[in-house]
């Protein structure tokens, strides 16, 4: 079951990212994410330090959830040194697992993470049986 889609050139995309030199076009980057089950629910964490919640965009499609937005770049510093902090357009795509309720997700943005909060519908989650016992 594929959860995320598995790019194995994003790592070398963000040091070639790093020797670029000042004023060339900005592309997309790729914040890091966690995914896990709680249980109940898929949880999809997203690291958006610097980022204001409102200017991220969180959808789904069929089994795909896409969180997209952007950071922008700091105009009020005059000469730069050096530039590590990530800026401009970025987009995370997950293929989400079967039996997920897409109409019940919800976000939630606190200390630079976004959580998004995926439930799974009520006929996928485990249920419990108590047997009987015949004397």
């Amino acid at each position: 079951m594929d959860l995320v889609q598995y790019d194995p050139f994003s790592l070398l995309r963000d040091v070639e990212r790093m020797f670029e030199p000042q004023g060339t076009a900005q592309r997309t980057w790729m914040p890091r994410i966690d995914v896990f089950d709680n249980g109940t629910d898929l949880v999809v964490r997203v690291e958006i330090p610097g980022i204001d919640a409102s200017a991220v965009d969180v959808t789904i499609e069929d089994r795909t959830l896409t969180i997209s937005g952007s950071r922008p770049l700091d105009e009020s510093v005059e000469t730069i040194h050096r530039r590590e902090i990530l800026t401009g357009e970025f987009k995370r795509t997950v293929v989400l697992p079967e039996g997920i309720d897409g109409s019940a997700i919800t976000a939630q943005a606190a200390n630079g993470l976004l959580d998004v909060t995926l439930p799974r519908r009520p006929e996928v989650l485990p249920r419990t049986v108590k047997v009987a016992v015949s004397s």
